[in-house]
């Protein structure tokens, strides 16, 4: 029955997984990653009180909702700072020396293709050497192009780094409640107290969801 249990919750992971671009389009990041967490203690609440396997097992399927979630949002999560730090604020930009100016055509968000420094106006000229450009995008994410000589930046942190630790985080979840819960489990005798901590659990994940960053405006509500 365990093993029914985490093939179905696979099953239940790939399903939300094709799916996850639709939800966060029509709900929102912050609504779909709020609810995953949420699922969860729900869930594992659900299997502390049953003693039906068919509902037992059916609550376990249904972690794949969480566990969808947790592999896909937090990544886009992380790609979205980095881009928003690199080339969406007006601090800072991608820049481009004198006479290496960009003038292949780009895509908008929209699906339509143009020139990197065309505006309303077709006749429109490009914009003078260090003048700056910014284009919004749907995740009100700003692009900014300095043209001009490149300024020295130091380099900061990549996202490659922010992945790894993402990753780390995730797999220690796994691994550190692993090595207690054995003495948890033999001195309850019962395997109900693994479910009742992995609730626990769930619950200062709800807390801690509340806390991350999803958009601009998040920022300013928890800078200090």
């Amino acid at each position: 029955m365990g093993s029914l249990g985490l093939f179905l919750q696979c099953i239940t992971s790939i399903f939300f997984s094709t799916i996850m671009d639709r939800m966060v389009k029509q709900f929102g990041t912050r609504a779909v990653y709020l609810a995953s967490v949420v699922f969860f203690p729900v869930a594992a609440f659900v299997m502390c009180l049953s003693h039906s396997v068919i509902v037992v097992t059916i609550s376990a399927a249904l972690t794949g909702f969480t566990f969808s979630a947790l592999q896909i949002l937090p990544y886009t999560l992380a790609s979205l700072y980095h881009h928003e730090k690199q080339v969406g604020t007006c601090s800072s930009g991608l820049s481009f020396s004198k006479g290496h100016l960009p003038s292949q055509k780009l895509p908008y968000q929209n699906g339509h293709a143009g020139s990197l420094f065309s505006s309303s106006s077709p006749s429109s000229s490009p914009p003078a050497a260090g003048s700056a450009l910014c284009v919004s995008s749907s995740c009100d994410v700003s692009l900014m192009m300095m043209v001009g000589e490149p300024d020295s930046v130091a380099p900061g942190r990549g996202i490659c780094l922010d992945l790894a630790i993402l990753d780390s985080a995730f797999l220690l979840s796994q691994v550190v409640p692993s090595l207690f819960m054995g003495s948890i489990v033999q001195f309850t005798q019962s395997v109900t107290a693994y479910m009742v901590s992995a609730a626990g659990f769930g619950l200062v994940a709800i807390y801690f969801a509340t806390k991350v960053v999803f958009d601009k405006s998040d920022m300013a509500k928890y800078s200090v």
